[in-house]
């Protein structure tokens, strides 16, 4: 299978100048570069830039994808706009990383999944991941838990983390995605049960009511004009620091509020509810089945000598494809037959079928190889 490798960055709060955009260019000679993203596609070879440092010093978002099953999400946020105590919480394995500069850190979500080996471009997942930059600064830790929980599944299976691992806080809104959280869980392949697990201790997402304009007018004059100078400057999430701001000058909380620690569960015992539900989906999957499949039955016997008769007349035809259709109407009435138990009169039938037919080879071998007696 042919080798196929995509990376994408990405520069949202700051454009790439030319001297940035020359230095990337030089990297590679596959290099698609503009003021505000980079990318990279290999068939053969590998990237030689540093993507620790272009992340540090040049890019906000990245993703990497491999046909192998590597997949790799890249934030990088000012220090100011996220809390780095509360992140640490979600890095239970090699696989989540976070990593902090002077004025940065650098949030890395690297995942190998040889389920997710096939053939894929990587054109178009950045733009819809990187909505969850924006979440993130904005105290959303959602997609932090969803990493989290894959990581610490496929760290406990490993045993490099211990069975009574507990989970970090898990955030309200797991039954309420984002558009963004939908695609990060498609592109890493996130069990639908341990979702379903994870979401039965998650509070329902509450979109924030409070009218904060009003608390404008209780900052000192001087954090007043501090905001209006940083606005001048066109500094980056302003907005967010303010709000956070005026928060506290209403006695809310910093970030939305978070699930407590009350409860816990450990990383088997989600394993555990998410192979019950996953066990509870078959059975209910099943009972619909079957439910159908009798719905089925009960409506083919209403018209059963219809049915019969249409099996003669395709026989009669003595054509290859009417012999076909004969053959899978009497599948159906063999299976009627079963469920209302009247084989033994099913396979009279067709044995007075066969001796009426006896001429017809082609006809018999079908009856044979359907095992319709």
């Amino acid at each position: 299978m042919s080798e196929y490798q995509y990376y994408e960055f990405r520069a949202i709060d700051r454009p790439l100048t030319e001297t940035q955009k020359s230095k990337i260019s030089a990297l590679s000679s596959r290099a698609h570069v503009t003021s505000h993203m980079a990318s990279f596609v290999y068939n053969y070879g590998d990237f030689r830039g540093n993507i620790g440092q272009l992340m540090r010093d040049y890019f906000d978002a990245m993703v990497y994808m491999a046909n192998w099953g590597s997949r790799r999400l890249m934030f990088r946020i000012p220090l100011s706009l996220i809390d780095m105590k509360k992140v640490e919480r979600y890095c239970v394995s090699e696989e989540i990383n976070a990593i902090a500069f002077k004025e940065c850190v650098v949030l890395d979500m690297n995942f190998h999944d040889e389920e997710l080996s096939e053939w894929t471009e990587g054109e178009g997942w950045l733009d819809e991941l990187v909505g969850l930059r924006g979440e993130l600064i904005q105290g959303d830790f959602r997609v932090l838990y969803l990493a989290w929980l894959k990581a610490a599944e496929n760290a406990v299976r490993a045993d490099d983390i211990d069975d009574d691992t507990l989970e970090p806080p898990v955030p309200p809104g797991l039954n309420q995605f984002s558009g963004s959280l939908k695609i990060f869980v498609s592109f890493l392949g996130i069990d639908e049960a341990m979702l379903a697990a994870a979401a039965q201790k998650s509070e329902e997402r509450k979109e924030e009511s409070l009218k904060l304009e009003k608390w404008v007018g209780k900052l000192p004059i001087e954090e007043q004009h501090g905001f209006l100078m940083r606005l001048s400057r066109a500094e980056p999430n302003l907005a967010v620091l303010l709000n956070r701001r005026l928060h506290e000058l209403a006695n809310k909380a910093q970030f939305p509020r978070e699930g407590g620690d009350s409860g816990q569960r450990t990383i088997v015992k989600l394993i555990q509810i998410a192979e019950e539900w996953r066990r509870r989906k078959q059975e209910d999957e099943h009972r619909k089945e079957e439910l159908a499949r009798k719905r089925r039955l009960e409506e083919l016997a209403v018209k059963e000598n219809e049915v019969w008769q249409q099996v003669e007349d395709l026989i009669r035809e003595k054509k290859p494809r009417s012999y076909d259709s004969a053959i899978a109407l009497l599948k159906d009435l063999r299976e009627l037959a079963e469920y209302r138990g009247m084989l033994k009169e099913f396979n009279g039938r067709i044995a007075e079928m066969q001796q009426t037919y006896s001429g017809r080879p082609a006809l018999r071998d079908r009856i044979l190889h359907a095992r319709l007696i």
